[in-house]
């Protein structure tokens, strides 16, 4: 199977046949038959087994755990467990694919939840930490296989590695080498070092090798271009400045004709009364009416949301470039008396994953709750904290339970995160958005709005990764907005802005296409989807532009009395499609 867009599907013939059956019918039909490896029959006769699936693996991006309720306990003829066989083929592949950093999900059939990490093979731990897939049986299983298909898409079209933008100091992002070529770069890698070596001028140290490195000319890391979005400031032609302001175009003619009065009434007792121009001083029309209500429309306008992310190792290298394109993606639109204001938000399919982080994560406090497996239903997320444009906007609104101040933020500026606002306003926040909505019940789109809870942030930020950041084992501050005085790893010293920044200043998202998750503010979230507004204390996520890099983890939490003003806190939200 030579296709880049493959699907390998690991299962037990004994336990779990029927439903693989069914579900490998699902995924030919859609991504065709070529797409699909399931069963063993296809290996050619005198082959090497173990190395023939290891190759299958190798070339799939995307391999299937069928996981049913008797898969952990599967037995041999002498009754010890299958995978307790080094050489068992359930186990070889997922080894390989673990190995190998293929997507692994594992899918959760008849009931079955992921097993214990003691329960497996050391080789075979990191599986139960991957987001996993739920199928159930009929009237089910289709609408659990199109979750499954959107999430395999999602990973099919980050195979499009993209290009950073074509500025002179920007450098193409490479596609990701298959094994068999690394092992081929990193012997031509060996031998172009030990010629330079013996005939180099001077020795490389280890400062000059990393930075040669990172500007892509030598091996040990990917060519990374971080690409910074200035936001466009509005403007105004000289045509609307004479329309918005008559007077002001006659005033050259005005202060001429006065200076002439001025002379002239030096000479006559008693002049005619000067024609200043009357008309221009009058107003051009009817007087200016009280600023109006924002309005609502929605956009589903089929166009793709296009971004970026990066992965980095322990030194801040970059690994991967990856450019993502998805049509799930919604527009807020609120036409105001100062122009539109746009508030996006994306699709995030919900699943389970390890909520927390292990205790031998560096800035790990052993004070915090301990990794448990949680679930999330699938939401919508804005892409990025509330601007205050965004803010001023909604502020505009009739209120619901309390009055908000439209300019609360300390580092002012339309593109920057709203700061400066307490939990109970960014619910008040969303609460004028859901009497909006209500007052259009024809408009297309979300029906409600509210702050994310703890589980759905974090799922949100760790976009299937279980590393900690989405970024990778660390976090640089050419990616993040926060303290990168000491560094959290070996990655070289950043800077220390102190101050906010344009929300997606940085132009790279998580795989989810989410800006800012680490740094810039610390966002407000709710212990459940109705939070009640009287309890005292609330928790915030994400790290803020004065955190250390332990304070944005994804798994960093911290309380926060939910009366708290901090220009260091600010909220994204979650919409839902049916209000429930």
């Amino acid at each position: 199977m030579t296709n880049a867009k493959s699907i390998f599907i690991s299962y037990r013939r004994l336990t779990s046949i029927d439903i693989t059956g069914r579900i490998y019918d699902r995924l030919v039909a859609h991504f065709g038959e070529n797409s699909v490896f399931k069963d063993v029959d296809s290996i050619p006769f005198g082959v090497n087994f173990r190395h023939h699936l290891e190759q299958e693996v190798s070339r799939c991006p995307v391999l299937l755990a069928i996981i049913d309720l008797q898969w952990l306990g599967v037995t041999d003829d002498r009754g010890r467990p299958k995978l307790a066989n080094p050489a068992d083929w359930v186990r070889v592949e997922i080894e390989a694919a673990l190995r190998r950093d293929r997507l692994v999900i594992p899918v959760l059939v008849g009931g079955a939840s992921l097993p214990e990490d003691a329960a497996l093979p050391e080789g075979m731990r990191g599986l139960v930490h991957r987001q996993s897939a739920v199928v159930r049986c009929d009237p089910d299983f289709h609408r659990d296989l199109d979750r499954l298909i959107h999430r395999i898409e999602g990973v099919f079209s980050s195979l499009a590695f993209g290009s950073a933008p074509s500025t002179p100091s920007s450098l193409p992002a490479p596609s990701l080498p298959t094994p068999s070529l690394i092992d081929e770069l990193a012997a031509a890698l060996a031998t172009a070092n030990k010629t330079a070596q013996e005939s180099a001028i001077r020795p490389m140290g280890r400062r000059r090798w990393l930075r040669l490195a990172g500007l892509g000319l030598l091996g040990g890391g990917t060519a990374m271009a971080v690409r910074q979005q200035v936001p466009a400031l509005q403007t105004l032609t000289p045509g609307e400045v004479s329309k918005a302001m008559p007077a002001l175009a006659t005033l050259p003619d005005r202060i001429q004709n006065a200076l002439a009065q001025g002379e002239g009434a030096a000479l006559t007792p008693a002049p005619e009364p000067l024609d200043v121009e009357t008309p221009a001083l009058e107003p051009p029309g009817p007087a200016t009416p009280d600023p109006e209500i924002p309005s609502l429309g929605a956009s589903d306008s089929g166009e793709l949301y296009s971004y970026e992310s990066v992965t980095v190792d322990e030194f801040g290298m970059g690994r991967s470039q990856v450019k993502f394109s998805t049509p799930a993606h919604k527009a807020l639109r609120l036409e105001t008396p100062i122009g539109p204001v746009t508030l996006r938000l994306v699709s995030i399919v919900g699943g389970q994953f390890v909520l927390g982080a292990p205790a031998t994560e560096p800035g790990h406090d052993p004070l915090q709750p301990t990794q448990t497996i949680a679930a999330v239903e699938s939401f919508w997320m804005s892409v990025h904290p509330i601007t205050q444009g965004e803010w001023r906007a909604v502020a505009q609104l009739p209120a619901v339970n309390r009055e908000l101040d439209p300019n609360p933020a300390y580092f002012t500026g339309n593109d920057r995160p709203v700061e400066q606002v307490t939990w109970q306003e960014a619910v008040e926040f969303c609460d004028r958005l859901n009497q909006l909505v209500e007052t259009h019940p024809d408009q297309p789109g979300l029906r409600r709005y509210r702050l994310p809870t703890e589980a759905e942030w974090e799922y949100a930020c760790r976009a299937k990764t279980t590393t900690p950041f989405h970024t990778g084992q660390t976090l640089t501050t050419e990616l993040a907005n926060y303290n990168g005085t000491q560094p959290y790893r070996q990655e070289p010293v950043g800077q220390f802005r102190g101050t906010t920044t344009a929300v997606g200043a940085f132009g790279k998202a998580n795989d989810f296409g989410l800006y800012d998750m680490h740094g810039n503010v610390l966002e407000w979230c709710s212990p459940s989807r109705d939070a009640s507004l009287g309890d005292v204390w609330r928790v915030v996520r994400g790290g803020s532009w004065q955190s250390p890099p332990q304070q944005c983890r994804s798994a960093y939490r911290v309380g926060r009395k939910a009366d708290t003003r901090s220009n260091e806190v600010g909220f994204r939200i979650v919409g839902e499609a049916v209000q429930s």
